[in-house]
């Protein structure tokens, strides 16, 4: 028997936006105060980036959508901050391997899902074609992470053999010994699979990926850490990954609550 897919109250979602706007309200009288003047502007700018994505999040959910897209724009622009000043010689701010936060692979990831959901391409692909093709001093190993910002990169600069050569070493990777349980491994699994379909215009396995990601999420708000909030029921790697399809001519693969309908992108004529 299929489960039914979680979701909030009303209430529940109204209060979620609350806290969000809240939050984002007192650290700004925070900053007007001089309270972070000495904090390493990194992290600041990533703080944001992590505020206004939850806010963009809760506003989805909420059916706001042009606020929600406002939100996620200013997340991927706080967001995109720490990436330019580790990697783009020309930025004002750049300091290169002095950058202490924000400059991971996963922190790629995060700005061009919301810079996806607010509609600007652009910005998701400044973020990945900044990320280096070699391990960044300071950085964690390289992971599935890493596979996936550089397939996207691959994808963004024409080279689609090479984007596809990073999903696949992830797929087979995954297939020949799959976890047994949901893991972050298993997550970046489905958005390789959903990648890879993108690539190729499979849409299948574009479909197949979308729907193994958006079971994780149902799974994760029924039990997870995340339950009964809006970021464990908006699923933010299905949401990009599904405009960056129909951004390449495909249709859209899966209708969820998961993946606000108002922030998914029309397709082009």
């Amino acid at each position: 028997m299929t489960q039914k897919i979680p979701q909030l109250s009303a209430e529940q979602l109204a209060n979620e936006l609350e806290i969000d706007l809240e939050t984002i309200a007192r650290k700004k009288a925070l900053d007007e105060t001089g309270f972070y003047k000495d904090h390493e502007i990194e992290h600041v700018y990533w703080g944001r980036g992590f505020d206004y994505a939850s806010l963009g999040m809760s506003y989805a959910l909420n059916q706001k959508f042009d606020e929600a897209k406002a939100a996620f724009k200013k997340a991927a622009e706080y967001q995109l901050r720490p990436l330019k000043m580790a990697f783009d010689p020309t930025d004002p701010e750049f300091i290169g391997e002095k950058v202490t936060m924000g400059k991971e692979s996963i922190d790629v990831v995060s700005c061009f899902n919301c810079a996806m959901a607010a509609g600007e391409l652009a910005i998701a692909k400044e973020a990945c074609l900044l990320y280096p093709e070699e391990q960044f001093p300071g950085n964690r190993k390289p992971d599935t992470t890493d596979d996936l910002v550089h397939a996207l990169k691959a994808w963004f600069n024409g080279d689609h053999d090479k984007a596809s050569a990073h999903c696949q070493k992830r797929l087979d990777e995954y297939t020949a010994k799959p976890s047994k349980k949901i893991t972050f491994r298993s997550n970046y699994f489905t958005l390789h699979l959903a990648l890879w379909g993108i690539i190729h215009k499979d849409a299948l396995s574009f479909e197949d990926g979308i729907k193994r990601n958006l079971a994780i999420w149902h799974h994760g708000a029924r039990y997870g850490e995340e339950s009964g909030t809006t970021r464990g029921h908006y699923a933010e790697f299905a949401v990009a990954l599904t405009n960056l399809g129909i951004h390449a001519g495909m249709e859209q693969p899966v209708v969820d609550p998961f993946i606000p309908q108002g922030l998914v992108w029309m397709k082009p004529n």
